[in-house]
């Protein structure tokens, strides 16, 4: 049963259990840590050793009920909104992770957020926004740039179906390049990005996408001091910190579309066309 996010009522706690109780609106934080491995006694549960992901290694939120560890779930503010709550955790604490505790970006820095329509680089749009940095990010239509300054607040959008990439940052940046980019796409681009990066800057990168061998010049890497960083999902301090920023409406999550249950092959394929723009959520009646 795939699935890794989700909101909903609680139906059933067990007798460790004290921080939710039966009818409360809870989300879930999808990854489950061991506790135990020597990242988790060290509190870096990202680093986890023995990490599982709901809907990966156990079932998932495909369906009406879902079992996870107390742990794993917390208490949503009393009239928040359950679709809002459930398509925020993962790519909202994955994107925090990347854009503050990895890239430290900061106000009046420049970042460039690769595929504004992702789950993923809506939220690190968002995020850099409100630490007060200056957002480039990339689309492919018409349609997604807009919605990526107007829904979003990206500060420039490059349609890369159309535009030159690394031109388009020059002229953007004054040939300054950008401090940092947020990457989850990889694919043969990553030596345009690399050289769009200042002496020193950063890429933080938690996918591959559009393939996960690219070719890349060594020489921009250490003459010019750049760092590359991995980041999959976060901390717990990551996550609850993204989800406070939601909980206090400082950012967003954009739902695309809702679908039922019963059409989530439907979902899947709407994704797949790559139509979507934000978040699809599938709804349990």
């Amino acid at each position: 049963i795939p699935g890794c996010d989700a909101a909903g009522i609680v139906d059933h706690v067990g007798s460790k259990v004290t921080h939710v109780k039966k009818g409360d609106p809870v989300f879930i934080n999808p990854t489950i840590f061991c506790q135990t491995c020597e990242f988790c006694q060290r509190q870096d549960f990202y680093l986890c050793k023995y990490e599982q992901l709901i809907g990966r290694e156990t079932a998932g939120s495909y369906a009406q009920f879902l079992a996870v560890p107390g742990t794993n779930v917390f208490p949503i503010p009393p009239g928040f909104d359950l679709k809002l709550a459930a398509a925020a955790p993962l790519v909202y604490q994955t994107a925090y992770a990347m854009v503050v505790s990895k890239a430290q970006l900061k106000k009046g820095q420049t970042v460039l957020v690769m595929g504004a329509g992702s789950g993923v680089g809506m939220a690190a749009i968002q995020i850099a926004k409100h630490l007060g940095a200056t957002v480039i990010t990339t689309a492919s239509t018409t349609d997604k740039c807009q919605k990526a300054l107007h829904i979003l607040g990206a500060d420039h959008v490059i349609q890369y179906s159309q535009e030159d990439l690394k031109s388009r940052i020059q002229d953007i940046t004054d040939k300054a390049g950008v401090d940092v980019i947020i990457d989850h796409v990889g694919g043969p681009q990553w030596q345009t990005l690399l050289q769009s990066l200042k002496n020193g800057g950063r890429l933080i990168t938690c996918g591959a996408t559009a393939g996960y061998k690219p070719e890349i010049d060594l020489r921009h890497v250490f003459f010019r001091q750049l760092q590359i960083m991995g980041s999959t999902m976060a901390s717990q301090n990551d996550m609850h910190a993204a989800m406070k920023l939601i909980f206090e409406g400082d950012m967003t999550p954009h739902i695309d579309k809702i679908f039922p249950l019963t059409e989530a092959a439907q979902a899947h394929q709407y994704i797949e066309d790559r139509k979507v723009f934000g978040k699809v959520l599938l709804e349990v009646s």
